[in-house]
């Protein structure tokens, strides 16, 4: 059966969009025969992906940023159960987050799948309550985080410009107010936090290197905790672009095959990469 591909139009200010000819004619080169349909909200990434493997489309290729891969992700997945075993997933990042963007980007990256070798990774099961009090299961490849970042990317869900990130980041610090929280990862208790990354690859959030050394075929969480520490020195954790966390800020970091969290107070908002 042929390739089916998914792509999120507004991904990269549009870019996604803009070069979908292009960038359908260099898939079609490594796909033949591929087709594709755009998604245009949240959820319906998920419901393509689905639906397409219904159709016994084995190859499913993405093409967008972490939330579009994430969506992809679960659209394998249907009440917990993989909807069709043997299909693989093929990625063309093209947003600003962590799963696989090389240098090249684009129309390179789409042609790079014809060298790509199919491997086996990790992935993760999240299990949490929605902000409505019921009960909600995802699935994730790359991280999932909560606290101060889960705060973030709850912020950039809700704003249509991208580009006030840094605005964002200050808007969440600046209502910030250390939490505490009893985490569990295996046998270990962490408590009072900002943020806790679940790290299946070593990047987030588009900068954050909080698992520089994971392998996402290891079978192990790299979880990384950052205490509650001052503002000031959160926020120099935030504003290195590109960086690990900052200095004077560094988390503690384990490795864990599962973890659980609860908190003593209000809920956590929780984001997920990829």
């Amino acid at each position: 059966m042929t390739a089916f591909a998914v792509y999120n139009p507004t991904a990269d200010h549009g870019r996604v969009g803009r070069n979908w000819p292009a960038l359908f004619a260099a898939l079609r080169t490594v796909f033949p025969g591929l087709t594709a349909m755009a998604s245009g909200g949240r959820g319906q990434t998920a419901r393509l992906v689905r639906d397409a493997l219904r159709e016994d489309h084995l190859e499913i290729v993405v093409v967008g940023g972490d939330g579009t891969v994430n969506e992809a992700v679960n659209g394998f997945f249907e009440q917990g159960a993989p909807v069709s075993p043997d299909a693989v997933l093929s990625v063309v990042p093209m947003g600003r987050g962590d799963i696989g963007r090389g240098p090249e980007g684009g129309v390179a990256a789409a042609l790079r799948l014809t060298r790509a070798r199919v491997r086996t990774v990790d992935l993760g099961h999240v299990s949490c309550l929605a902000p409505d009090g019921g009960a909600a299961a995802r699935f994730f490849l790359n991280a999932a985080s909560f606290g101060l970042t889960g705060d973030i990317a709850r912020r950039l869900g809700r704003s249509r410009f991208l580009q006030l990130r840094p605005v964002q980041e200050a808007l969440a610090l600046a209502a910030w107010g250390r939490c505490q929280v009893r985490l569990l990862a295996d046998a270990d208790e962490i408590d009072g936090i900002a943020a806790v990354a679940v790290m299946n690859g070593r990047s987030f959030g588009g900068r954050l290197q909080a698992a520089p050394d994971a392998d996402p075929a290891d079978g192990l969480f790299d979880v990384a905790v950052l205490a509650g520490a001052p503002r000031r020195r959160l926020g120099a954790m935030l504003r290195q672009s590109g960086g690990s966390y900052a200095t004077g800020a560094a988390p503690a970091r384990s490795r864990a095959h599962a973890t659980a969290a609860t908190s003593r107070r209000r809920w956590k908002p929780l984001a997920q990469s990829g």
